[in-house]
C-alpha cells in the first residue's frame, strides 16, 4: 500500500459535508470537461444527475468518458480492509488510504479502531486529536478531555456520536464494540447497493442515515410488547433504533435490519409522507428486505461481508404456520401485526415476511420470480403505490395464490421436511 502524506490536515475537513460543500465525485466526459459534485442517481441508465449545491446537473451516459464515485471509493476500501485484517501495520495504511479517497468519515472511524485496539498507537491518536499526557490519552468529548475509561463511563450521560459515510452511530456505552457496527453498517450500505442497486435504480445516500443504539433494552424506547429495533422514516423521525443484548454481545440486536431500512427510504423509497411514525408503505417487503440483509451478512464484528442467506431452516418452519396463506400476508400492517404482540402470529408474520422476498428474489428460484418481483418492488416502494395484491398480480403475471404452493414446497424444503 502506498503511504500518502501526512494525514493531520483532513482534520481540517468537516465530516458530515452539506450538499453545498460536497463536490467528491468526478465525472470527466469525453470532451474533456469535468464535473465534480455528487452523482443522486447512479444506476441510471440513460442520465445521471450530478447534485452541486442547490442545482442538479444532468449527464448523458453516452458523454461519458470516466466516473470516480465516492460509492465506488468506499467499496475499494472495505475491500482492501477485510484483505488486510490480519496486518495491524496495514489497518494504520488504511488511514491514509480514506484520506487520499476523501473519506473523511472512514478515516476516523478507522482511526478509532487502531487506537481501540492499540492504545500506544500515536499517530492515529494525534489524527482524533487526542492529547498525550503522563496519565495516558485524553479524549475530548463533551467540552472536557477525559481519559477512556471516565469517557466511557461519561457516555451514560452524554452519548457520543460516531459519523461514517452513509451512516452515523449514536451510542451511550461500548465504544469499541459501536465503531466495529458503524463500520459493519458502512460495508452494508455497499452490499446493498451492489446486491440491488442496478436492477432497482437505488439512488445514492447522500444524507446519513442515523442508527441510535442503545446499551441495553432497558434504555431502549420501545414498541409492543417487548423490544425489537425498528426504523422511522422522515418525517417522525428518520433513526433507527436499536440496543445490546446479552451478557457479551458481539453487536447491537438486528444492526443489518435496521440499516437496511434506513437504506431503503434513502435509496429507494425517499422521505415518507405517512401520518405517523409506525406507518409504512409496503410493511411485508420493509420488513423482508430488512431480514434478507440481517441473514446475508457474516462475519466478525467489524469484518462485515455479504454471503450466503443463513437461519432458513428456523425461519422456514415458522412460516409453516398452519393455514397461513399469502394472500394474508401482502396487506399486513407494520405495527399491528409485526410489533405490537409477541406470540406465534406475529412471529409467523416475521418468518413468512422473510422468506417469501428471500424466495421471490432467489435467482435460482425455478418460478423465476426474481425480475417480475424486483419491478414490483419499484412500483410498490420506489413509486410509492404500497400493498396493493391487483399491482402484485399484474407484475408477477399470476395471482398471489398461484405462488402459494411452490413457496410452501420451496420452505417446506428449506426446513428439511
Amino acid at each position: 500500500m502506498v503511504r500518502v502524506a501526512p494525514s493531520f490536515a483532513l482534520l481540517a475537513l468537516p465530516l458530515l459535508l452539506t450538499a453545498q460543500d460536497d463536490l467528491r465525485d468526478r465525472i470527466e466526459q469525453q470532451n474533456g470537461t469535468e464535473v465534480r459534485g455528487r452523482v443522486i442517481d447512479p444506476f441510471a441508465r440513460d442520465e445521471i444527475t450530478v447534485l452541486q449545491g442547490g442545482r442538479r446537473v444532468r449527464i448523458a451516459r453516452s458523454t461519458i468518458a470516466t466516473t470516480d464515485l465516492v460509492g465506488d471509493r468506499i467499496r475499494r476500501f472495505f475491500t482492501k480492509r477485510l484483505a488486510l485484517r490480519d496486518s495491524p501495520k496495514a489497518q494504520e495504511f488504511l488511514i491514509d488510504q480514506a484520506v487520499q479517497d476523501e473519506l473523511p468519515g472512514l478515516a476516523r472511524l478507522q482511526a478509532l479502531w487502531v487506537v481501540l485496539h492499540d492504545d500506544e498507537h500515536e499517530k492515529a491518536h494525534r489524527f482524533l486529536g487526542h492529547e498525550k499526557t503522563r496519565r495516558g490519552w485524553l479524549w475530548p468529548h463533551d467540552g472536557k478531555k477525559l481519559l477512556l475509561p471516565a469517557l466511557e463511563e461519561a457516555l451514560a450521560q452524554r452519548p457520543m456520536l460516531l459519523e461514517g459515510e452513509r451512516f452515523t452511530l449514536r451510542c451511550d456505552a461500548g465504544l469499541r464494540t459501536n465503531v466495529a457496527a458503524l463500520l459493519d453498517l458502512e460495508r452494508l450500505g455497499t452490499a446493498w447497493l451492489d446486491r440491488f442497486g442496478s436492477e432497482l435504480g437505488l439512488h445514492e445516500v447522500l444524507r446519513p442515515i442515523a442508527v441510535d443504539v442503545r446499551a441495553s433494552s432497558q434504555g431502549f424506547s420501545k414498541w409492543g410488547l417487548r423490544p425489537i429495533p425498528y426504523y422511522v422514516p422522515a418525517p417522525h423521525g428518520d433513526v433507527a433504533r436499536t440496543f445490546y443484548a446479552g451478557p457479551a454481545p458481539i453487536r447491537p440486536e438486528r444492526l443489518f435490519f435496521v440499516g437496511t431500512h434506513g437504506l431503503l427510504y434513502r435509496t429507494l423509497i425517499g422521505d415518507s409522507a405517512s401520518r405517523d411514525e409506525r406507518a409504512r408503505v409496503c410493511a411485508w417487503l420493509e420488513i423482508g428486505f430488512g431480514m434478507l440483509m440481517e441473514h446475508s451478512m457474516n462475519g466478525p464484528a467489524g469484518f462485515a461481508e455479504p454471503g450466503e442467506f443463513q437461519h432458513e431452516d428456523l425461519q422456514a418452519l415458522q412460516a409453516l404456520g398452519r393455514g397461513y396463506r399469502l394472500t394474508h400476508l401482502l396487506h399486513l400492517p407494520m405495527y399491528a401485526s409485526f410489533y405490537l404482540q409477541d406470540d406465534t402470529e406475529t412471529a409467523t408474520n416475521w418468518a413468512a415476511a422473510t422468506m417469501f422476498v428471500a424466495w421471490l428474489v432467489d435467482p435460482a428460484n425455478p418460478e423465476k420470480t426474481r425480475e417480475p418481483f424486483l419491478q414490483f418492488v419499484r412500483e410498490a416502494l420506489g413509486e410509492r403505490k404500497g400493498d396493493s395484491s391487483s399491482r402484485f398480480d399484474k407484475a408477477m403475471g399470476k395471482p398471489v395464490e398461484a405462488l402459494d404452493e411452490p413457496w410452501r414446497k420451496w420452505l417446506a424444503k428449506t426446513a428439511g421436511y
